[in-house]
């Protein structure tokens, strides 16, 4: 490549990338992280690294190109590659030589760099532009790095031909091609496409669009034998077109033929790949002849002149036909032959011309005399006479994938079947036993389809399943959740991914291609729409609305969608719990911040209306994602209250990412599943969390109140609830696309907010690394916020400064209701030593230092005395943590000093009285 381009950032890129882990080898990189088999086994070629291959190729033969594996290099031109003095096209360069890897010394002077203006606006972006005419009034030009706003990627522009169109009948041509007699020229689409061809050595021409036919070109070249070739797009509307564009071509007395390409890709994709030689060209013309055929015998005949088999399985319009050959066919063919040589040796001896078989239209494929016959009228009519055709399906189901799930240990086989009757197509998955025997496929047909059949016999069958099995398998991973995979490093929605930054949509067969994986989520509980709008200019309003408690959960919901991501660096993420009085607009927060990530309606789940298994599926649900538990705390403060506040001791490990639970799997074996918690935990209920020490300490609490509300606050609230996912859903695709940005963001300002918060008053480490994580999720909001300014960052990293010094001041003390106990036992001791004159009259040992508490004693003095009586069983579980007066044991038995008999104690340590004596 020339102008300053070359591989070397692809190459330096491959050996950043933690993924490939690839050595430099010389004029190789090697030993790369093979993504398909997991081996050491990728290389590349230094001098064009644009296809990263395995070189496993029998057992893996992974394959993907470096545009597809470095989506950030092949990206940006703008800003990496800008115009300078020296070359004012250096992004057009850029673009054409990294991202469609061309040779630009054989491209020069073809194209220049241009500029589309952003309506409405005063940008511009920057675009790789192609003149249709020697005048140069005319052109096409393709936007570099950006879309236009309908998703459109490219722009015919200039003045108008007498007819109104810019190029109706034309045709773009590689400058210097010239068309001889008897050549052979493609028909593409784009101009891309024809430039691959060109590089590879076969003359081809741009129509501009599959539907347009480039009939002045066509007429200007006519009765010079041009074998024109039909090579569209392997897609729907591609395929369709070029049934037309054969048609037409024929009837203009052109040759023509059909080039059908395999599915997905187009030229240029197969030029990256070094794939288009002469070998590719004769198969996928080939390909085009099965496909242009007009009636199954004819498919029939083009088969066998290749594979030459007396039994085969053809499909035909949706429906599947078994083509036997009878028992004379060869000795037909062969008298056939020999009564051929006898013509060719008596027209030699007399010097006659030979009625010698025609051998056909000119392609690729060599001819031997017998090749030569068969593909004679004589051949054709003899192979029509001993053909048979008999219908064995109605259906045409055609193998995708094996979906595999790694948990259970299960895999199904997944079919798209297409129908004869013109149904749509249907996505069907059936297991094994199902393609064991012709009685168990036509069940499985009729029981899965819409009227499908199988009406043949275990040999066709075995035709089938050999056809289905036995090529190279793609293996789709099914995920039991929605978010983020680990092993992939990609984000798995049920409409779209996210790979590295770059959006994928889901293919027709219903999975996500990530490099050469499939993965799809298998999860029907929980929908998450990825098609929603997103616009940054609400967070102004939101600040308004819900201040900042609401700017610190809008910082944690950003920090969720990179949670593991952030565990492996730091190896924790802590809670979130978000408290408020009524009115504050907790709820609204909420639902509204899930709209943001495209789930509707939706606030938590309750974790005292589930099950424990069920609690753990709700757990393993999401990944990348928040898990929102609300309402958990049902105590209202009446003795008979059955439901109690959920012990969220249970939930210390999620902090790690560690595991949710232990579920046996449903085999004969002693495995369990035990999925790691692969999400955020927020908290959300009225009154603030109980547990241990070491629970609080994982928890970033914040309060929502209504101090401030202002006239007109909540007209500004209203509008975040009138609000839904397609509104603001995009949130989540915007974040996903720059991830590297956020989390590059995110590392550096939490290395600055965490050495800030060491050097402040806290000393508590846990603490301080939770709410700096927090803060730092809100510095990174400013990478798709433009109006995070530095005030709204500088105050959410004050707010939770404060907070963490409250948490603090909360662990130094004990909890309030530990508080109150030990309160009302000293009002009860001095209320009942009054009347009793017994010494300390609720406390039953009577050794110095101990108190034990009987708390059947301790309620019954409760009431006597007028004073509410606790929840025993939360303060159970509360006491053993107290500072105050520290635990010693439970349940104990005691000799009673004043009950004169044993009875069941709990024991703590009794304060430390000051002394008289001076020190």
């Amino acid at each position: 490549m020339s102008r300053g381009v070359s591989p070397a950032d692809v190459v330096q890129a491959l050996l950043d990338d933690p993924v490939f882990r690839f050595e430099d080898a010389g004029k190789y990189l090697r030993k790369g992280q093979c993504p398909g088999c997991g081996k050491r086994t990728l290389y590349v070629l230094k001098d064009k690294p644009w296809v990263i291959r395995c070189e496993r190729l029998n057992k893996c033969g992974h394959e993907v190109t470096a545009r597809e594996a470095l989506p950030d290099v092949f990206a940006d031109f703008a800003r990496r590659y800008p115009p300078t003095e020296e070359n004012r096209q250096a992004t057009a360069d850029a673009y054409l030589a990294l991202d469609r890897g061309f040779d630009l010394s054989r491209i020069q002077g073809w194209y220049e760099q241009a500029a589309w203006p952003v309506p409405g606006t005063t940008d511009h972006i920057p675009t790789v532009r192609f003149y249709l005419d020697e005048g140069r009034t005319r052109w096409w030009e393709r936007l570099i790095d950006r879309t236009k706003k309908d998703g459109q990627k490219a722009n015919f522009g200039g003045r108008k031909k007498d007819d109104g169109s810019l190029f109706s009948g034309d045709a773009w041509t590689p400058p210097g091609m010239a068309l001889e007699d008897g050549d052979r020229c493609f028909i593409v689409e784009g101009i891309f496409h024809a430039i691959a061809l060109h590089h590879a050595g076969y003359k081809a021409i741009a129509a501009f669009s599959c539907s347009h036919f480039p009939s002045t070109f066509i007429e200007a070249n006519a009765k010079r034998r041009i074998r024109w070739v039909v090579a569209l797009d392997s897609d729907k509307a591609g395929r369709e077109w070029a049934r037309k564009h054969h048609a037409r071509l024929k009837q203009m007395g052109e040759l023509a033929s059909v080039c059908l390409l395999p599915d997905g890709k187009d030229w240029d994709d197969l030029w990256r790949a070094g794939r288009i030689d002469t070998r590719f060209i004769t198969d996928r013309l080939y390909y085009g002849r099965l496909f242009m055929a007009e009636t199954v015998q004819e498919k029939a005949y083009v088969y066998y002149r290749r594979h030459r088999r007396g039994l085969f399985l053809l499909d035909f319009e949706n429906a599947i036909y078994s083509i036997t050959l009878g028992k004379d066919f060869d000795k037909a063919l062969g008298e056939a032959a020999v009564q051929w040589s006898e013509q060719e040796l008596e027209a030699k001896r007399t010097g006659a011309v030979p009625a010698t078989p025609p051998t056909g239209k000119p392609n690729d494929e060599a001819q031997n005399p017998m090749d030569a016959l068969l593909a004679s009228p004589i051949g054709r009519e003899i192979f029509a006479m001993h053909c048979s055709i008999d219908q064995v399906s109605n259906v045409l189901p055609r193998f995708l994938y094996m979906e595999r799930d790694e948990i259970m240990d299960e895999q199904r086989y997944v079919f798209s079947v297409a129908y004869a009757n013109g149904q749509p197509d249907d996505i069907i998955s059936l297991e094994g036993t199902s393609i064991t025997s012709p009685e168990a496929f036509h069940k499985a047909m009729l029981n899965r389809t819409r009227g499908g059949t199988f009406d043949g016999d275990a040999k066709q069958l075995k035709i089938l399943r050999d056809r289905w099995l036995n090529s190279r398998m793609l293996t789709v991973t099914a995920l039991p959740f929605v978010g983020y995979d680990n092993e992939s490093g990609a984000w798995i929605g049920q409409q779209h991914a996210w790979h590295r930054g770059r959006r994928i949509p889901l293919n027709e067969h219903g999975y996500f291609n990530i490099g050469r994986r499939g993965i799809k989520s298998s999860l029907k509980g929980v929908t998450i729409s990825t098609d929603g709008k997103f616009s940054p200019a609400w967070l102004k309003n939101y600040a308004t609305a819900f201040h900042w408690q609401g700017m610190a959960t809008l910082a944690f919901w950003l920090g969720s969608l990179f949670v593991q991501q952030i565990r492996a660096v730091h190896k924790t993420f802590p809670f979130l719990e978000l408290t408020g009085e009524p009115g504050a607009g907790k709820s609204t927060i909420l639902e509204f911040l899930w709209k943001c990530v495209g789930r509707d309606d939706y606030e938590g789940f309750d974790l005292l209306k589930s099950t424990p298994a069920g609690r753990r599926r709700a757990f393993s649900q999401v990944s990348n994602l928040p898990v929102v538990i609300i309402e958990s705390d049902r105590d209202n403060g009446e003795k008979d209250t059955k439901l109690k506040q959920f012990g969220f001791d249970e939930v210390k490990t999620f902090y790690n990412g560690r595991s949710t639970g232990t579920l046996g799997v449903a085999k004969r074996s002693n495995d369990v599943d035990e999925s790691p918690f692969q999400a955020s935990l927020l908290i959300s209920q009225n009154a603030e969390v109980d547990g241990s020490e070491a629970l609080l300490q994982r928890i970033v609490h914040c309060h929502a109140d209504k101090k401030h509300h202002k006239p007109g606050t909540r007209d500004v609230a209203r509008w975040f609830e009138r609000q839904t996912s397609s509104d603001v859903g995009g949130f989540l695709g915007a974040a996903l696309a720059r991830e590297r940005d956020i989390l590059e963001t995110y590392q550096t300002a939490f290395e600055r907010i965490e050495a800030r918060y060491s050097d402040s008053s806290l000393k508590n480490e846990r603490i301080i690394k939770n709410h700096a994580q927090v803060a730092a999720c809100g510095h990174a909001l400013g990478v798709i916020f433009p109006t995070m300014t530095d005030h709204l960052k500088d105050g959410l990293t004050e707010y939770l400064l404060l907070r963490a010094k409250a948490r603090e001041q909360r662990l130094a003390a004990d909890h309030p209701l530990v508080e109150q106990f030990w309160d009302t036992y000293d009002y009860l001791s001095i209320q009942l030593t009054k009347t009793t004159s017994r010494l300390d009259p609720l406390n039953h040992d009577r050794r110095d230092g101990v108190i034990a508490v009987n708390f059947n004693h301790f309620l019954e003095a409760c009431r006597n005395c007028g004073q509410p009586t606790p929840d025993i069983g939360a303060l159970k579980k509360l006491l053993p943590a107290g500072n105050a007066r520290r635990f010693i044991a439970a349940n104990r038995s005691v000799h009673s000093q004043h009950e004169k008999k044993t009875v069941k104690c709990w024991l703590f340590h009794a304060p430390k009285l000051p002394t008289m004596e001076e020190d």
